[in-house]
């Protein structure tokens, strides 16, 4: 297919694009902080996009400035750079929950804060002094954390950094080694990254995360949650021959990001530094269950995210199953509910309210005299009232507001991840199928070209996927995504099973209480179980449920082990031998 040939040549992710410098605009402030903190408070009344243009064009015009000394202009970016946290939280709030495409209100807003955090880089980086003093520490600490904010906002819609980016943040660090500042404590930020040395390492274990695979909001959870082990990461321009697999490697004279090291060469260059955060992973993956923030389903999920980023983190994860070339063009649905109507509406399966057979009067709390484990979902997700109350201090105040890093938590914890779950089933008008281009394949999963003009579905990380080969419905969950153009996405589709059949499940002895499901049966050659999807807080991990399928008699069955959790639906393995039937 000639668009498949098209497609297979543009595989490299989508260079975010800074919004260019304007040089006639004048500083609309006398140059000092009280002018600036005076004149933020008079923008209140404009709309959003407006707010951070104005303020994206004063510190354009600041970076053009002569009249201040580096240090006077350094201590004024520094206050704009700390006043911006506050200022555009609530602007990137809207897009911690969205899917791609953006809308066009998103994608402006992303581009104003994107563009601010560089300008201010760009400042901090003509502030660079050949001195070594604090103001010349603070100067390099802001500007990388400046850089650090670009990528996790350009991470959240998938796209690569802007030219420059890398050789910027080496030239933060090199310059600070050279004057050997680079573990100078810097007081006034009492953060988890208070030394230059630590905010580096910040922004290389970040791209080790492969953030491609998290929603925008798990991105600034699992940012939080590794700015707390930059000092269990190696950085150096040693590495052990023995070791070689754990590290990666940098060269601070190249516009590039930091490589795998699949071939260790001596070298004398004093540009090339060596980067490892294997130790730092292994506390990450050991510490999750206790530092994933929130509570219930919201823990859970946040846990899974931040093993993920370990896992990736430790350099560790390799490909288990060899991957084709394909080019072959399947319809698909996306999204656990337009899964569900459209197996519904091909079923002849409907819900039964009574008992006609009494199934199983164990208690479906306790099974074989172990505990059930907590993964109480949310209905509402982000506001439950558990949530919050067990996020609480005694003095009022949440948590989340002690830290910088716990503002973007809070900022996370905010937005549904459940929708709320109905047991009778809710008419979703019908959907045309997508179109959905495989380029590649393994037995595990597909890598797919989703053109946003041409379909209707929105896209984010952990949705539900079925792919229609050959009149059978596979179904996968997104795993990946990244943008490669303006309307193209690429999708890495992990591949739950190779046929589905719309059910519902219901609480033994009470059938009125019910939710559907999508009902998988195992994959023999993987030597996988039987499992359901499906995304209701009534029914849990360890309980006993009664499984009703088409023209089957219900059985009774127990919710055995989680096998995934997101923010679209729960995949459990399903645990009775009569389900094969």
């Amino acid at each position: 297919m000639p668009m498949i040939s098209l497609l297979r040549i543009q595989t490299d992710t989508l260079k975010f694009k800074t919004t260019a410098t304007e040089t006639d605009v004048l500083i609309p402030f006398k140059l000092s902080e009280e002018s600036f903190t005076h004149w933020l408070s008079t923008l209140d009344s404009n709309s959003a996009a407006e707010k951070t243009h104005q303020v994206l064009l004063a510190i354009q015009a600041i970076n053009q400035e002569d009249q201040l000394t580096k240090k006077q202009k350094s201590l004024l970016l520094e206050c704009i750079y700390k006043s911006m946290l506050d200022f555009l939280t609530p602007l990137n709030t809207i897009i911690l929950n969205s899917s791609l495409p953006l809308a066009k209100h998103e994608q402006q807003n992303t581009q104003n804060i994107v563009s601010i955090y560089a300008e201010l880089a760009n400042g901090f980086e003509s502030c660079l002094p050949k001195v070594s003093d604090l103001s010349s520490a603070q100067s390099m600490f802001y500007g990388l954390q400046s850089l650090i904010n670009a990528y996790l906002h350009i991470a959240e819609i998938y796209q690569q950094v802007y030219p420059g980016f890398w050789k910027q943040s080496y030239k933060f660090y090199g310059l600070a080694s050279k004057l050997k500042i680079q573990d100078l404590n810097i007081e006034q930020h009492g953060y988890h990254s208070n030394t230059i040395n630590k905010s580096f390492k910040h922004l290389i274990a970040l791209y080790h995360c492969d953030l491609e695979h998290f929603r925008p909001r798990a991105i600034f959870i699992v940012s939080a949650c590794v700015e707390m082990h930059t000092s269990l990461m190696l950085l150096g321009k040693k590495i052990p021959i023995e070791k070689t697999s754990r590290y990666s490697s940098l060269d601070l004279t190249l516009d590039k990001p930091p490589s795998v090291i699949t071939s260790l060469k001596q070298t004398e260059k004093n540009a090339i530094l060596f980067f490892s955060a294997y130790s730092a992973a292994i506390e990450i993956n050991k510490n999750a269950p206790y530092e994933a923030p929130g509570s219930g389903v919201i823990k859970s999920i946040n846990r899974e995210n931040i093993l993920q980023a370990a896992k990736t983190l430790s350099l560790s994860q390799q490909r288990k199953f060899t991957r084709f070339n394909e080019e072959n063009e399947y319809p698909g649905i996306i999204g656990f509910s337009h899964l569900i109507e459209q197996l519904h509406n091909a079923s002849t399966l409907r819900p039964s309210t009574t008992n006609k057979k009494a199934i199983d009067q164990r208690d479906p709390r306790i099974a074989g005299g172990w505990a059930v484990p907590n993964i109480e979902l949310v209905t509402e997700g982000y506001e439950s009232i558990d949530a919050l109350k067990q996020n609480q201090l005694p003095s009022g105040l949440l948590r989340e507001e002690q830290s910088k890093a716990e503002l973007a938590i809070k900022s996370s914890l905010r937005k549904n991840i459940w929708t709320k779950s109905e047991s009778k089933a809710k008419h979703i008008p019908t959907i045309n199928p997508d179109k959905l281009y495989v380029v590649d394949s393994s037995i595990k999963g597909y890598r797919i070209i989703f053109d946003t003009n041409a379909n209707q579905s929105t896209i984010q990380i952990g949705d539900i996927i079925g792919i229609n080969n050959n009149n059978t419905m596979e179904i996968g969950m997104i795993c990946s995504l990244t943008q490669l153009t303006e309307h193209k996405l690429q999708l890495g589709i992990k591949l739950l099973a190779l046929e589905s059949e719309f059910c519902y499940i219901s609480v033994p002895n009470h059938d009125s209480v019910y939710t559907w499901a999508i009902f998988l049966p195992g994959i023999k050659a993987l030597n996988s179980p039987d499992s359901l999807i499906f995304n209701d807080s009534k029914f849990r991990s360890g309980e006993f449920i009664n499984l009703h399928r088409a023209n089957i008699e219900p059985v009774s069955c127990r919710l055995n082990k989680l096998l995934h959790l997101t923010s679209a639906a729960m995949h459990i393995e399903l645990f009775n031998a009569k389900a094969m039937q």
